[in-house]
């Protein structure tokens, strides 16, 4: 009997039965050993697959990563003029024959077809010099209508182009280029390289005449540059710019025509000024071998020795009328009195702590930066309040330590949790100290970094649990907080940072030891003064200048503290 279709017959049920395919669960035979391994087996991959997942995609974070920060390593360009600035020639025989084909296209008067021929590349900083050693007005232009240009979405690259079109135009000694190139220099003053291409830019003889204009935008941002192109001097540029552009005169002409009213961008100017006096015997030294180079820089020196006594008297008189200004300034100009205050390491907390109680102040980050030096007994808790109320503090220190940082900022965006741990630094209140030590738990190593860097810098009022935090921060999954815990502990005269940080000053990779120079002036370490002063006598000339910058950095910290 087969029955109707879609049915089952009795026959085949009790089959289907005895052949176990529907057998009762209480008459079912155990496993046997096979049966049990395979049971093993899937119960092992359901509790391991997630934790492997978990991990090929953490391996993947970093490998994507480190493929990014090896792409933002130096390119062919950076490392092509990298080459230049040490002296190494261009190609003349490129030179002469880009110079041939530009002096044919333009006597045809085909200037559009040596426009478009320019393009981003190695062969760009030999067509900026065939055009510059033309000197026809149409290489001028053409030079001039570059700076307007954006060959590439890269920054560093960028920036290259923009310092050849400036040395190009220098070289041409075209004055009418002078108001393209200041602004385009105060828009990529900020960017990488914007101190070599502000060197280039004072160079031009007529820059001089923009500093006794200083209420005009174009005085505005020869101020700027001017600033830019001082500052550079303790970032690699040469000191035989002072010479070239007769720096020292600079600023001599900007005290003599200087305001009644006390302008931050001048102030800035001053304390850079005075910044590049201090380090005139080391700058000397660098240019021993060439007399007539060393005679220039120390005649623009002597002029600003003339001015020190006078320019120490206005700075010191100057923090107190920025701090008045400051409440009542408008947007772009409590920027640049938050800059000037900074590089003064004024007394801000009166004026600033109130903006940072309005909502969405624009400056909040430079604010909170020039608090890192107050005295003043409200930042604390002032500053602590704030984190509280914006940020929770405790539940984030409770989670599990991540080792990246995520993609996108874990904090509120509009509130800068970062540089308030920073600005906690110069407050030692027992609060802070336990607020800090609360914050280094943080799951973000982004925040993790900054509570740490802030430790150390005063005695601990609970030592043995700062150094425990900090110990336990040195172990951390994140290179950067092991760094910021390692730096700390060695402030605190740990012997072991030390000999770290020692260990890494005697290295034979250059780059190791400058690496530790910078950490060193950057951390404070003032423990290891007589490492770098060893180090300011090296047969290296590059370690031995990193070194000096170093020493003089720790010089400027300490002359503060002694002054607090």
């Amino acid at each position: 009997m087969t029955g109707e279709p879609g049915r089952v017959s009795a026959r085949s049920f009790v089959e289907k039965t005895n052949s176990g395919r529907l057998r009762d669960p209480a008459r079912q035979k155990k496993p046997n050993v096979a049966e049990q391994m395979e049971m093993h087996a899937v119960m092992i991959l359901v509790v391991v697959l997630p934790a492997l997942m978990a991990a090929t995609f953490l391996l993947l974070v970093r490998h994507w990563r480190r493929r990014q920060m090896l792409r933002d390593e130096l390119s062919p360009i950076s490392r092509q003029h990298i080459d230049l600035y040490q002296g190494v020639q261009l190609s003349e025989s490129a030179v002469e024959s880009a110079k041939s084909r530009f002096r044919d296209l333009l006597e045809r008067g085909e200037v559009e077809a040596v426009e478009s021929s320019l393009r981003a590349g190695m062969l760009y900083v030999v067509q900026v010099r065939a055009l510059a050693e033309l000197g026809t007005d149409d290489a001028g232009r053409i030079l001039e209508r570059q700076l307007q240009r954006r060959l590439t979405t890269d920054a560093i690259e960028q920036a290259w182009y923009w310092i050849d079109l400036a040395n190009g135009l220098r070289s041409l000694n075209r004055a009418q280029s002078l108001p393209p190139l200041l602004r385009c220099a105060e828009s990529a003053g900020e960017l990488p390289l914007g101190h070599f291409f502000a060197a280039e830019t004072i160079c031009f003889l007529g820059f001089a005449g923009y500093l006794r204009q200083a209420d005009t935008p174009l005085g505005r941002a020869a101020l700027r540059v001017l600033h830019r192109a001082l500052e550079g001097l303790r970032f690699g540029v040469q000191p035989t710019l002072m010479a070239e552009a007769r720096a020292g005169e600079m600023v001599e002409t900007l005290w003599d025509h200087r305001d009644k009213h006390v302008d931050p961008l001048v102030v800035r100017v001053f304390v850079e000024a005075l910044r590049v006096l201090r380090r005139a015997p080391h700058a000397e030294a660098v240019l021993a071998g060439e007399a007539s180079e060393q005679e220039a820089f120390g005649w623009q020196m002597s002029r600003l020795a003339a001015l020190e006594s006078v320019l120490t008297e206005y700075l010191v008189d100057a923090a107190a009328a920025l701090v008045a200004r400051l409440r009542r300034a408008s947007a772009g100009e409590q920027r640049d009195l938050l800059l000037a205050l900074i590089d003064l390491r004024a007394e801000t907390a009166p004026a600033v702590l109130p903006l940072l109680a309005q909502p969405r102040f624009a400056h909040a980050e430079l604010a909170l930066e020039s608090l890192v030096w107050s005295s003043d007994a409200l930042v604390g808790p002032a500053l602590r309040e704030m984190a509280f109320r914006c940020v929770p503090v405790l539940r984030r220190s409770q989670r599990r330590r991540s080792a990246l940082p995520p993609l996108r900022p874990s904090a509120p965006p509009d509130f800068p949790y970062c540089a308030l741990l920073r600005a906690l630094r110069g407050s030692s209140e027992p609060a802070t100290e336990d607020f800090l030590l609360l914050a280094a738990r943080d799951w973000d190593p982004t925040h993790r970094v900054a509570a740490v860097s802030s430790l150390g810098w005063w005695e601990p009022r609970q030592r043995a649990l700062v150094r425990l935090t900090l110990q336990d921060a040195r172990r951390d999954p994140n290179p950067d907080v092991r760094h910021a815990a390692r730096a700390a502990l060695a402030r605190l005269g740990e012997r072991q940072s030390l000999q770290w940080f020692r260990q890494t000053l005697t290295s034979e990779d250059p780059q190791r030891i400058h690496e530790a120079i910078q950490a060193i002036a950057v951390e404070g370490l003032t423990l290891l003064w007589p490492d770098l002063d060893r180090l300011a006598d090296a047969e290296d000339a590059d370690v031995s200048q990193h070194a000096r910058e170093a020493l003089e950095r720790l010089s400027e910290e300490m002359d503060f503290g002694r002054r607090r």
